[in-house]
C-alpha cells in the first residue's frame, strides 16, 4: 500500500467519525438523537431571543432556576420556551423575559422537553425562507450548478469540429467512449443535488411540528331540560288537579313535589359516552346559610341520554326554614332554592377523548305561601340548559410543494429515504473518481479529456505527414482546446495513443510503451496529478 492510499484510508476513516460524532450530537428525537430545532415566534423573549432565530434544543438531566426550557402549552397547542423563574414542589414557574406575568402552566420535569443549548440570529427566517417551493427550487438549482462545475462541464462538452481523420475513416471504424472521470463526475454531481434537495425536504420538516393544533368550537353540546309536577286536589287553585311546570306551587296545597332532568348530548360525531347523574336541592338565604338537600339517587348511564328523577319534600322543607329562623333569629321570609343537576360525563367525541361536568340549575324563590320559578311563567328559558363544548383537536400538519402535499411524518420519511440514496450514489461518485484518479496514467487522461476524447479501434487514417510527438498529455489537451478538435485514442498492444489532427499537423502522446500494465498503473498511482506543463502551441495552420 502506498502512503498515498494510507492517507486517503485515514482520512475517510476521520470523515466518518467526525459525521458519526455530528450525527450523535445534532440528530432530533424522530431519528434518536436528543436535539431539538426550533423556530422562533414572538416577543416574549427579548432581548435575549428573538423572532426568526434558531434555537437548539437538548435535553439535560436536570432542570435549574434560571434555565430557558421548552414545554408544550396544552391551551396553546404549540411550544413554548420560557424561563424558569422557580420550582414549586416539583412544577416550575416559568416566564417570558419580555413578559410581565407567569405563565398559567406549570411543567413537570417530565414535561420539559428539554433546555435551550444555544440559539442562531435569524437563522430560523433564513430556513422560513428557504422553505418556500419557489425559493428551495432557486437554492436547488445552485447548488446543482455548482455541483456540476459551474458549467466548466458544459465547455467540455461542445461538439467539436471534425477532424480529417475522423472524416477519412470509415465509421465502423470508431467507437466513441464516456471517460471514467466524467461518469464520476456525473454520479457525484447527481449525489450532490439529491443530498441538497432532500437535505432542504429534511429542514423544512424537522423544522416543523408534526401535528397541528385546529380548534373547534362547540363540537358536542350539552342539553338538559327540567320539568316538575304533583298530583292535587282539584280546586279554583289547580283546576285540573295536576302542578305543571311552570306554575307555581302552594305549600298547603301542594306537599311534595316531583322534580326530572332529561340529559342529552349533541355532537355531530360519533361519540360513545357514560357517566353519572344526579338532582340535589340547594337552599339558602341572603345572610350566607346554605343547606344542601339530595333529592334522589345518583343515576348512572350508557349513551348520549340520562334522566335523573327526584321528590322535594315541601313539608319538610318549610321545617328545616323554621329551624333555621330559630336558631339563628333571623327573619328571612324569602329563600332561594335551586333545582341543580349534576352531570358527570366520561367517553370519546370522534377521536377526542372527554372529560366533563355540567351543572345546570332552575332557581326557585320559597317564602311562607309558595314556590316558585324565578321569573315569569312566561319564560321557559331556564328550564333549558344548554353549554357547548370547544375541543383543540391535533391534526398531522402538512407540507405543500406546489400542487404536491406531503404531510410532516411522510416528508420526514421520504427525506431520510432520499438522503440515504443520495449519500450512496455521493459514495458511488467519490469511489468512482478516486478510482479513476488513481488508475494509473491512462485513467488519469480519460478522466482529463472528459468527453472531448474518443476510442477508436486502430490509427486513423490522416492526409497530415507531420507527427509531432508530445511529452505530457496536459500539452495535448491544451492544443485540443486551443484548436477545439477532439481526441482520439487507440490501443498497440500495451500502448495508448492519444492523438490531436489538426488538419495540417498531428499532434501525439503515447503511455505505456514497453511497460506491464502493473509498471504503468504503479506510475500512475506515484503520481499526484498530471503534469499540466503549459506547451508552446504551434501556430495554427491554414486548412487547405
Amino acid at each position: 500500500m502506498t502512503r498515498r492510499t494510507a492517507t486517503r484510508i485515514a482520512s475517510f476513516v476521520v470523515i466518518f467519525a467526525a459525521l458519526a460524532a455530528a450525527w450523535a450530537v445534532l440528530a432530533p428525537p424522530e431519528l434518536g438523537g436528543a436535539t431539538r430545532y426550533v423556530i422562533l415566534d414572538g416577543n416574549s423573549m427579548e432581548p435575549s431571543l428573538r423572532t426568526g432565530d434558531l434555537a437548539v434544543i437538548r435535553r439535560q438531566e436536570s432542570v435549574e432556576k434560571g434555565d430557558i426550557v421548552l414545554y408544550n402549552h396544552p391551551v396553546l397547542g404549540a411550544h413554548v420556551l420560557h424561563r424558569v423563574v422557580r420550582d414549586r414542589g416539583g412544577r416550575y414557574v416559568l416566564k417570558g423575559d419580555n413578559n410581565d406575568f407567569l405563565d398559567g402552566v406549570r411543567p413537570t420535569a417530565s414535561e420539559i422537553e428539554g433546555q435551550l443549548w444555544f440559539s442562531l440570529p435569524r437563522v430560523g427566517s433564513a430556513i422560513v425562507w428557504a422553505r418556500q417551493p419557489l425559493h428551495a427550487a432557486l437554492i436547488v438549482f445552485g447548488l446543482a450548478f455548482l455541483a456540476l462545475g459551474g458549467g466548466a462541464a458544459l465547455s467540455r462538452t461542445r461538439r467539436p469540429t471534425p477532424t480529417r481523420g475522423i472524416a477519412a475513416a470509415a465509421p465502423s471504424e470508431h467507437r466513441a467512449t464516456s471517460s471514467p472521470g466524467t461518469a464520476a463526475q456525473v454520479v457525484l454531481g447527481i449525489g450532490l443535488v439529491g443530498l441538497a434537495v432532500f437535505g432542504l425536504l429534511a429542514v423544512a420538516s424537522y423544522t416543523r411540528s408534526s401535528t397541528r393544533a385546529a380548534t373547534t368550537p362547540d363540537a358536542y353540546t350539552h342539553v338538559g331540560k327540567f320539568s316538575y309536577g304533583a298530583p292535587v286536589e282539584e280546586s279554583d287553585v289547580y283546576p285540573d288537579g295536576v302542578v305543571d311546570t311552570g306554575e307555581s306551587v302552594f305549600l298547603q296545597l301542594v306537599p311534595a313535589l316531583d322534580l326530572a332532568f332529561d340529559y342529552r348530548l349533541e355532537s355531530k360525531q360519533a361519540a360513545d359516552a357514560r357517566g353519572a347523574v344526579e338532582l340535589t336541592a340547594v337552599l339558602s338565604d341572603s345572610a350566607g346559610w346554605v343547606r344542601r338537600i339530595p333529592l334522589g339517587e345518583t343515576i348512572g348511564f350508557d349513551g348520549t341520554t340520562a334522566r335523573a328523577t327526584g321528590s322535594l319534600d315541601l313539608v319538610a322543607l318549610g321545617d328545616i326554614v323554621e329551624e333555621m329562623r330559630a336558631l339563628t333569629g333571623s327573619g328571612t321570609t324569602t329563600f332561594a332554592l335551586g333545582i341543580v343537576a349534576g352531570v358527570e360525563l366520561r367517553g370519546r367525541v370522534g377521536d377526542e377523548p372527554v372529560r366533563q361536568t355540567f351543572s345546570p340549575k332552575l332557581p326557585f324563590l320559597l317564602d311562607t305561601v309558595s314556590l316558585r320559578p324565578n321569573t315569569s311563567a312566561e319564560d321557559s328559558a331556564i328550564f333549558s340548559a344548554r353549554r357547548g363544548e370547544t375541543i383543540t383537536v391535533r391534526s398531522p400538519s402538512s407540507l405543500s410543494i406546489g400542487r404536491l402535499r406531503l404531510s410532516v411524518e411522510n416528508a420526514r420519511r421520504l427525506a431520510l429515504l432520499g438522503l440515504v440514496f443520495a449519500a450512496l450514489i455521493a459514495a458511488a461518485g467519490v469511489a468512482l473518481l478516486w478510482r479513476a484518479r488513481s488508475g494509473g496514467e491512462p485513467t488519469q487522461i480519460a478522466s482529463l479529456f472528459g468527453d472531448r476524447m474518443i476510442t477508436i479501434s486502430g490509427l486513423p487514417a490522416t492526409e497530415s505527414e507531420s507527427v509531432t510527438e508530445l511529452t505530457d498529455a496536459g500539452s495535448l489537451y491544451r492544443i485540443a482546446e486551443h484548436y477545439d478538435r477532439i481526441v482520439l485514442h487507440w490501443r498497440e498492444g500495451r500502448k495508448h495513443v492519444y492523438q490531436v489532427d489538426d488538419g495540417a499537423s498531428v499532434y501525439r502522446y503515447c503511455v505505456g510503451i514497453g511497460l506491464e500494465p502493473e509498471s504503468a498503473h504503479e506510475i500512475g498511482d506515484e503520481e499526484d496529478t498530471l503534469a499540466l506543463s503549459p506547451a508552446k502551441l504551434p501556430p495554427r495552420a491554414a486548412a487547405s
